[in-house]
Order: C-alpha cells, then structure tokens, then sequence
C-alpha cells in the first residue's frame, strides 16, 4: 500500500549512479559509507540514503553503484552548501579522479510503499 507522500518526510530524491573499476572498490565503499554519506547527512534535509550494486559487472567491467539521497528539498544537491560537503574529506581528493561515469536524475517521490 502506497503512503500519501505529501506527508512523508522526503518528498524529493536524487539518483546518482557511478561505474567504478574492480580494482577500487573496497576504497570506493569505505569512503562513501564512512566519510562521504556520514558528511552529507548533516545537511538539514538530506533524510535518508540508500546505496546499492548492479549485481553483475557492466559491459566495460566496472562496477555500477547507485544511491538514492531522500531530501526535503528539490534542488537540496545543486545547494552551495551541498556542495561545500561533498567536497570534504577523501571523497573529493581520492574517490572522484577514479569514478570512471556518474549519472545524476532527480525529482519528487510520486509514491511510497512499505510493507
């Protein structure tokens, strides 16, 4: 069953989808889940973040990694403040001279389903 979503919480998300090599992701994943996530969190409306794999390699052998950023906001990633702490820490300086593509989508939660 479907939550009326103009009472949730996180009515808009952002996608963001990276190709990273085999070789890079222990590194890839530590960084995004213990410096770069934890850092973007504390931005006042980023409520929620989900992160998953493709489950096979693309056609060029990278690795595709997708996460879903839940925030109050519509345009909350395009933010000098956003920006300001993405930029923080090791994912700037170490993660992205390595993501080899990202692919950013956005837009509002049209419907919510929770079990």
């Amino acid at each position: 069953m479907a939550t009326d979503v103009k009472n949730d919480t996180a009515p808009y998300c952002m996608t963001i989808t990276f190709e990273i090599a085999p070789a890079d992701e222990a590194e890839f994943n530590d960084i995004y889940d213990n410096d770069h996530i934890p850092t973007i969190m504390k931005l006042p409306g980023v409520r929620e973040v989900l992160r998953f794999r493709d489950a096979e390699a693309n056609e060029s052998g990278f690795l595709v990694y997708t996460a879903i950023y839940f925030m109050t906001e519509p345009d909350l990633h395009e933010t000098p403040e956003w920006k300001k702490l993405s930029d923080t820490g090791r994912w700037m300086p170490v993660i992205r001279p390595k993501v080899k593509s990202r692919a950013r989508r956005k837009g509002p939660v049209v419907a919510h389903f929770k079990q």
